[in-house]
């Protein structure tokens, strides 16, 4: 968002200074409308051009920054090892971490996530109807997606990467802040909002289905984390040594 506010402004500084970085064709001139009109018709024409590329550079730049973070946490490598094609790694691995920056969650939760519903299988179809490497239901993707300002469309658009974690990751904050824990927020993502509170208001059903997946994404998620703490650790090492030194 603030990337998107400084180009808005730079485009708003060009239309205001007539910079002519890119040739437009100035539009055809409305009948008796006066030539102040149609210069400002030109220079708007040339300010979103302008915008157009700023937007796409900008885009490039943030997606080769979250890339590297992908990297440096170790993202980047478990998607690696998922045996999904190569030209969808790179775009996995910046969708898992700009999407959990977006929402205030580990990106390794999200990680875990997807290991214990679809095991990176992105086409995955669960026994009722959840679908892609988060596991949303169509009815869920298409409520988170108009609450995002974008249109899901046909519920196979779910089996798109990014589309999906996008959505997953958002329903998953969401969760976790509605029922307060990553424990509680799991049940519900795994049983639905509502069938939830029903579990969680026992403690016999309570016990019994934090056992189950609860307990699986929690283990996978602390195993991740253990595994980054020890390469973020070997990764420090040499520049502590350096400072010392």
């Amino acid at each position: 968002m603030r990337g998107l506010t400084v180009a808005v402004a730079a485009a708003a500084m060009l239309v205001s200074g007539g910079a002519g970085a890119f040739p437009v064709q100035a539009p055809v001139e409305p009948l008796g409308e006066p030539a102040e009109m149609t210069q400002l018709r030109v220079r708007l024409a040339q300010a979103e051009a302008e915008l157009s590329v700023a937007l796409t550079r900008l885009q490039a730049y943030e997606d080769e920054a979250a890339y590297e973070e992908a990297e440096r946490l170790g993202v980047a490598a478990h998607v690696r090892a998922s045996g999904l094609p190569e030209h969808q790694q790179r775009r996995l691995a910046v969708a898992i971490v700009r999407e959990a920056q977006n929402n205030g969650v580990d990106p390794m939760l999200v990680i875990a996530v997807i290991r214990c519903e679809s095991s990176f299988n992105n086409y995955a179809v669960s026994h009722v109807g959840a679908m892609g490497l988060m596991q949303v239901m169509p009815d869920t993707g298409t409520w988170l997606a108009d609450k995002a300002g974008f249109r899901l469309g046909r519920k196979t658009n779910l089996f798109d990467a990014e589309t999906n974690v996008a959505l997953g990751t958002a329903y998953l904050a969401e969760l976790i802040e509605r029922f307060g824990t990553v424990e509680k927020a799991l049940v519900a993502y795994n049983a639905g909002p509502s069938q939830a509170q029903k579990i969680l208001a026992k403690k016999e059903s309570r016990t019994r289905f934090m056992a189950g997946y609860p307990t699986k994404v929690v283990k996978e998620f602390r195993k991740l984390k253990a595994q980054q703490a020890r390469e973020l650790t070997t990764l420090e090492a040499p520049k502590t040594a350096g400072r010392e030194g």
